[in-house]
């Protein structure tokens, strides 16, 4: 009796460690698989920016134009995703300008909106891009009662 008794509990301990050498394997590839996404998501860093219009005569603040954006810098590139609003129906657009400089001086793109605009794209940082500005305006070709300026220098 007492040899059956070693044998069963032998064998029970000798299962419960192949199981335990078993899942041991597993568990270490289910955290390098956990550890390898979340090292995908953090592959960068947001950082944000914004601004707002100025406002005309018979406007009040919440009739300026508003716009948010962020950028980020992945393999070489430098990327931009940015959103404006036009909060007024004054039926004048919205005008955000994009200014940024690299080797060959400062470049300028303007974007507009009547309404809800966004606008991606990246700039490769091999060309020596190393800073840009934006801002935001509203109104006609006359006064476009532009906001202030949102610099950063790299």
């Amino acid at each position: 009796m007492r040899k059956l008794r070693s044998v069963l509990v032998g064998t029970a301990l000798a299962g419960a460690l192949a199981a335990g050498i078993a899942a041991a394997p597993a568990q270490a590839a289910t955290a390098t698989t956990a550890g390898t996404a979340s090292v995908a998501q953090a592959q960068y860093t947001k950082h944000w920016f914004s601004g707002s219009s100025s406002f005309g005569r018979g406007e009040s603040r919440g009739d300026r134009s508003d716009y948010r954006g962020y950028w980020y810098y992945s393999n070489g590139r430098y990327y931009f995703d940015i959103e404006a609003w036009d909060h007024d129906r004054d039926r004048q657009n919205t005008y955000v300008d994009f200014s940024y400089h690299d080797n060959g001086g400062w470049h300028t793109r303007r974007f507009s909106t009547g309404g809800h605009g966004e606008w991606k794209f990246n700039i490769s940082a091999r060309s020596g891009f190393d800073g840009f500005r934006t801002h935001i305006g509203e109104g006609n070709s006359r006064d476009f009662d532009w906001g202030n300026y949102y610099g950063h220098s790299f």
